[in-house]
């Protein structure tokens, strides 16, 4: 059945408009819109059409009655697709025609304030960069240590680990002895408009200080590090800063990377200056203990000129073996010097710059065409979603409608019921009181009111206490009410 057929039958019956025709048959304008686009009428509506217009059983046929429609056979299976539950393509661009304003609005909205905030509110971030090269091992010593053997100083090839090594810049860059080298810094700070320390910037600004030095280098440490970073690119290692100022970012970099080398010298020089004393101390007990040494076998040699019995020759040599053995610490001593000395002077080329921090061109965490891009598609998904929704509430079914209803029904009376059942307030009440003491007694480390609470803490009890009083006075309030 054809929709001009249905139209012609509903007109006999005086239904010209679709919105008779489906409040006559008990469905939505959407549906009926769409069997008149595909000008076909489901199989069920059809059947339920043969049905209201058959006489009833045991009455006469009336006047007015016309036969029945059409008595369709079994319904082939290709027009099952003909369901008014099933959508097509139609229906959805049906659909998004009636939702246009809203498909367009939507990522109008979006696209709107993406660009106002990505332009002129969001704060731009720049990052400079330093690339340089770190000693993998100590290959660099190779060359002397086949130079120092060819004249009996041996040098160990392998790599101790300690503090002087160029691998742990990473982790130097998180400690606290490296954070107050840096904080101490000044620099020209583009907010105050004057040239600040580190630790000024990061916490109280131009003002005085209203916390402790302690908890100022803890804050200052945590915005430290989160500018930061030190990365391996392969052969290669880039240190990584950012800032809210291009100059302030490029200037920090330096200081960073600067500081870094000091402390690694600072570090290998303390090592290299405890070795070298603690040799040049024993070098000069060993050679005094040798000379001894030497004294006494000359003294033997020379009350001896013949070395006849064996006690004799026992002693000689117990004194000559005295006198190898300081010989050879000795010997071993002044190696071990030579090498402190080698180390001495590789120690202030271990870290190679290839490339110095420079000055960022843009910023890094603007992307206007990308951000309006990707705001543009949510926006179209978001207002399709909403057309779609919109369309669903305004053409479901009288069912679909009585259900929507009722959520709304429920969801204000349940959400009033919460507010004013004097059980709940009377139960929140008394978990507030219990838990009270323990917020108003904590003292926190770094007090600003009463000598206790810090400012997060006093504005936690703050809250606290309006919300103790709110539901107690809710709870007192609810009770006299139902008790009258």
């Amino acid at each position: 059945m054809n929709f001009s057929e249905l139209e012609s039958l509903m007109s006999s019956r005086g239904i010209a408009t679709l919105a008779d025709i489906a409040r006559a048959l008990s469905t939505t304008p959407q549906a009926v819109s769409n069997w008149k686009a595909r000008n076909q009428v489901p199989y069920h509506v059809v059947a339920k059409l043969n049905q209201s217009f058959s006489p009833p059983a045991g009455n006469p046929i009336p006047d007015d009655y016309s036969s029945p429609i059409v008595n369709p056979p079994p319904m082939p299976p290709q027009y099952l697709m003909y369901d008014e539950d099933t959508i097509s393509l139609s229906d959805i661009l049906l659909t998004m025609a009636e939702q246009l304003k809203v498909i367009v609005l939507v990522p109008f909205i979006t696209v709107f304030i993406t660009f106002t905030y990505v332009q002129f509110v969001q704060q731009p971030i720049y990052e400079s960069r330093s690339t340089i090269l770190l000693p993998k091992s100590n290959a660099g010593l190779s060359g002397l240590a086949g130079l120092a053997s060819q004249f009996g100083v041996y040098m160990p090839s392998g790599s101790s680990a300690d503090l002087s090594s160029p691998s742990l810049f990473p982790e130097l860059m998180e400690s606290r002895t490296f954070a107050e080298r840096i904080l101490d810094k000044s620099f020209y700070s583009k907010e105050f408009d004057k040239e600040l320390s580190l630790l000024a910037i990061f916490t109280y600004g131009d003002g005085s200080p209203q916390l402790g030095m302690d908890t100022l280098i803890q804050k200052a440490m945590v915005t430290l590090q989160g500018m930061i970073s030190f990365e391996n690119q392969g052969s290669f290692s880039v240190l990584k800063v950012t800032a809210g100022d291009p100059y302030f970012a490029r200037d920090l970099n330096k200081v960073v990377l600067n500081e870094l080398q000091s402390l690694n010298r600072y570090f290998k020089g303390q090592h290299l200056n405890e070795k070298t004393n603690f040799i040049k101390n024993r070098i000069e007990s060993v050679g005094n203990d040798l000379k001894k040494s030497e004294q006494t076998l000359k003294i033997f040699r020379e009350q001896n000129r013949q070395i006849s019995s064996p006690a004799l020759q026992l002693e000689y040599e117990h004194l000559n073996r005295d006198v190898d053995i300081q010989k050879g610490i000795y010997l071993t001593l002044k190696q071990q010097q030579e090498l402190a000395k080698i180390e001495e002077v590789e120690k202030a080329t271990i870290v190679q710059i290839l490339d110095e921090p420079q000055i960022p061109l843009g910023s890094l965490n603007k992307n206007l065409k990308l951000n309006v891009l990707l705001a543009g598609i949510l926006g179209i998904g978001l207002g399709i979603m909403i057309g779609f929704v919109r369309a669903y509430i305004d053409n479901s079914d009288l069912d679909e409608r009585k259900k929507i209803r009722r959520v709304k029904y429920f969801f204000k009376k349940k959400t009033k019921d919460i507010i004013l059942d004097h059980r709940l307030s009377g139960i929140v009440s008394l978990i507030l009181f219990i838990g009270m003491p323990y917020y108003l007694g904590y003292e926190s480390k770094n007090p600003v009111f009463f000598g206790m609470y810090s400012a997060r803490l006093m504005l936690v009890n703050t809250v606290y206490v309006l919300a103790f009083l709110s539901s107690l006075g809710l709870f007192i309030y609810l009770t006299r009410k139902n008790s009258k």
